[in-house]
């Protein structure tokens, strides 16, 4: 498992989210929200512990005095995230709970990692010891949260610790950038104003640190965001389209059977996933 990043959580009015390759979990301890995911609207009120699986498009707008809490990202690699049923059933019923009071030992669990991520940016722990620490801290809520939805999930065993501390500034924030407003167009010229590096610079560095370039990148979350809304939806597909950032059907159309080997329409008959509360 890698940590890509962790933090205290601050949202102002106008809300965050996007797209990208990693699972997500969200606690909010402070503040009204609601959670735009899967195509549905849920209304969150704190404390509340929102888990959003890799490559599913989402946005958390907060109330009018914002929200407070704690979110981690994390790429599972070889381990397992919650099933998307059990997750999807989570947050559904996360946004229809009613009891501010946390099931032992879950309660106590989301303060530990509140307290080790302000341990560290307080400067009481060190990098590693901290991201081992919250290796250990998603296992053991992921074990908890399945538990809680009689999931079947278990944690893996423990394997590495790594990082993104190495991925130059610039490119992760080109990165989160693509990941924010992959619907908008976004050129390499676009990109290179942010970070003021010259189009073949960046394509360089993107290429030493994840071995593809930053458009590629940029298509792949748009597929996962079509991907997604195919399986999980009842969407038209001109409108998926639309939504995850492709110019026009026909082009979604002759990228999508060229990473997957079937149109979307076809695709989606044979994948399509029902969703919690979907009627």
């Amino acid at each position: 498992m890698r940590i890509r990043e962790f933090g205290t959580l601050k949202l102002q009015p106008s809300g965050a989210g996007g797209i990208h390759p990693f699972h997500e979990i969200l606690y909010l301890h402070t503040g009204p929200s609601e959670l735009q995911w899967m195509g549905r609207t849920y209304p969150m009120t704190s404390p509340v512990l929102i888990l959003i699986p890799a490559n599913t498009p989402h946005w958390l707008v907060p109330g009018p005095q914002g929200v407070q809490g704690w979110y981690m990202e994390a790429d599972m690699q070889q381990e397992t995230f919650l099933d998307f049923e059990t997750v999807g059933h989570w947050n559904v019923n996360q946004s229809r709970r009613a009891d501010a009071d946390w099931p032992v030992p879950l309660g106590p669990e989301l303060v530990v990692i509140g307290s080790t991520i302000a341990a560290y940016e307080a400067a009481a722990l060190d990098h590693t010891t901290t991201h081992r620490l919250l290796q250990l801290d998603i296992r053991k809520l992921l074990l908890l949260v399945g538990h809680a939805v009689a999931s079947d999930s278990l944690p893996a065993t423990f394997t590495q610790v790594d990082s993104f501390q190495t991925v130059d500034r610039h490119i992760y924030t080109i990165m989160r950038h693509m990941e924010r407003s992959y619907v908008e167009p976004i050129t390499l010229e676009e990109l290179s104003r942010i970070c003021n590096f010259t189009p073949s610079y960046i394509i360089r560095l993107f290429k030493e640190a994840f071995g593809s370039t930053p458009i590629h990148y940029l298509q792949e979350l748009r597929l996962n965001a079509a991907i997604c809304y195919l399986e999980t939806t009842n969407l038209p597909i001109q409108e998926i389209a639309e939504m995850t950032g492709f110019s026009n059907l026909h082009y979604f159309s002759r990228v999508f059977k060229a990473k997957l080997g079937d149109n979307p329409s076809a695709w989606r008959k044979k994948r399509l996933v029902r969703m919690p509360g979907s009627g």
